[in-house]
């Protein structure tokens, strides 16, 4: 497959990913996709929606360093040549140990370093990294935004406290986009609570000391 037809195919992926987790988007919901395309567009996707502090870039490159997934950074690798972040060329690295992160900017933790995630997130905490995994308990070891299956889709929580200690803010849009979003560390199901979402706030009444909003249409 020429290389133009591989990034136009991977270009209507993440326009689909994206639109069957929006509140009220029903569109492709049916369609079958492998789930390193679909979480490798949302990478994309994610630093799309996310200001990092100051205005000094890390680097003349925006990194996306991926630990434990080669799957995904192989298609990260197809996906983003002749793309941009703040006016930046995107480039994935592959790394063995998060020594090795250096000017990235978003982290990804695959499923079979999962149990180096906590050492991780230690390891550059408050740094201005956006840190994304794919495990159980992503979000109590520190981890921002975790990839989960839900009813056989790659949807993903935020855990919004990691974030700010990183400097980093998150845009309503990607909130919005969220299965579950955590503002504490308290853990509970979801089926626990279910509020309403408007703007930047979680409008949970009585249960907003639970610490999470449940996105509803």
């Amino acid at each position: 497959m020429q290389i133009s037809r591989v990034r136009s195919s991977l270009a209507c992926l993440a326009l689909v990913a994206w639109a069957t987790v929006l509140p009220g988007v029903a569109a492709a919901e049916e369609a079958v996709y492998d789930p390193a395309a679909v979480k490798a567009a949302f990478l994309y996707h994610f630093s799309t929606f996310v200001k990092w502090p100051g205005d000094q870039p890390r680097g003349d490159t925006f990194v996306i360093a991926v630990l434990g997934d080669d799957d995904v950074a192989r298609e990260l690798e197809q996906y983003l040549p002749g793309r941009r972040i703040l006016n930046r060329p995107m480039q994935v690295v592959r790394i063995d140990s998060v020594a090795d992160l250096d000017r990235a900017e978003v982290l990804f933790v695959g499923a079979r370093r999962a149990d180096d995630l906590e050492l991780s997130v230690e390891t550059i905490r408050e740094q201005p990294v956006l840190v994304v995994s794919e495990a159980p308990d992503a979000l109590n070891l520190g981890a921002m935004i975790n990839f989960r299956i839900v009813d056989r889709r790659v949807r993903f929580e935020v855990f919004l406290p990691a974030a700010e200690r990183a400097g980093l803010s998150l845009s309503s849009r990607l909130l919005a986009a969220a299965f579950q979003v955590r503002t504490s560390g308290l853990r509970m199901e979801r089926s626990a609570i279910v509020v309403a979402y408007r703007g930047n706030r979680c409008r949970a009444g009585a249960d907003r000391g639970h610490g999470i909003c449940t996105f509803v249409p």
